[in-house]
C-alpha cells in the first residue's frame, strides 16, 4: 500500500476522521482524537477502506481543512 501518515487531531464531533490524498500520491489520515481508542481503530479501518476503494477525494467543510492547516 502507498505511504500513509496518520494524525490524531481534535476534529469537530461530527467528523470521526478523513483522508486526504497528497500531491506525491501519499495519504494523510486524520482521526478524531476525541474518539475512544476503540472508535479510533474502527475509524482507521474505515479510512483505509476508502483508500483501497479509491474513495478519498471528497469535499470537506473549509473550516475542517483550515483547522488541519493550522496544525500541520
Amino acid at each position: 500500500m502507498e505511504h500513509i501518515q496518520v494524525i490524531l487531531l481534535d476534529l469537530p464531533a461530527a467528523v470521526p476522521g478523513l483522508t486526504i490524498r497528497n500531491e506525491d500520491d501519499s495519504y494523510t489520515i486524520f482521526i478524531n482524537a476525541r474518539l475512544s481508542s476503540d472508535m479510533q481503530c474502527k475509524e482507521y479501518d474505515r479510512q483505509i477502506g476508502y483508500i483501497e476503494a479509491q474513495n478519498y477525494d471528497k469535499i470537506y467543510d473549509v473550516k475542517i481543512l483550515e483547522h488541519i492547516g493550522q496544525v500541520g
